[in-house]
């Protein structure tokens, strides 16, 4: 294990436990190598029927995981199944993540890969198609692809600036005993500060009151 290491990715997760046996591996090689004991994330990829129906607790099964991915290509064979771009399939498998990270609280889910490296039409507008479910990025399997996925994932300077701005009104009304507001003709509450807190790339309320207590 190097000491810079981050995370690892794990190929197709199908139950808890698989995820908890490499928990305590990696706690006892981060002892073992002088690494900060949690210091390396997991990041676990359901790509079978199985680790889609666990999704949630797979989410859950331990401290580590930061977030989930889906593989699209082996679900497919695994179910044997076609899913295209628009397949009502890649839609619910997309929203089950989605759903399994945010109530296990970890990172915003990782969408599959592109595979066909000349269409990177096709690839902006998965992309586009996954950030709108609530992804947070998507895995690249060829440099080339790495520009669009950066670049559709990034929020835009008007995402930028309405954000700004809703955090700026917000700390104002907050101040003056507001948790409520109008700003530019939009209801302002805590859900939508906390999408613009996303967007801007800042801890979540809750993760700030926690530090201060």
């Amino acid at each position: 294990m190097l000491p810079q290491l981050a995370g690892v990715m794990v190929p197709k997760v199908g139950s808890p436990s698989q995820i908890e046996v490499l928990d305590w591996t990696l706690t006892r090689l981060e002892r073992q190598r002088g690494v900060p004991e949690g210091q390396v994330s997991i990041l676990p990829l359901l790509e079978t029927a199985a680790g889609l129906a666990a999704a949630r607790e797979i989410a859950r099964s331990s401290p580590r995981v930061c977030a989930l991915a889906l593989g699209v290509a082996d679900l497919a064979a695994d179910l044997g199944a076609r899913i295209g771009p628009a397949s009502p399939l890649l839609a619910a498998a997309r929203s089950e993540l989605v759903v399994a990270c945010r109530s296990a609280g970890v990172g915003s889910p990782v969408d599959p890969v592109h595979l066909d490296l000349r269409d990177l039409a096709g690839l902006e507008a998965a992309a586009v198609a996954a950030r709108q479910l609530g992804f947070q990025g998507k895995a690249c399997i060829h440099p080339s692809q790495a520009e669009v996925v950066a670049r559709v994932f990034a929020p835009t300077p008007d995402e930028r600036e309405w954000a700004q701005r809703i955090l700026s009104a917000f700390d104002s009304a907050e101040r003056g005993g507001r948790s409520a507001l109008v700003v530019d003709g939009e209801f302002v509450d805590y859900a939508v500060v906390a999408r613009a807190r996303r967007l801007l790339g800042l801890p979540a309320l809750d993760q700030l009151k926690s530090r201060s207590l």
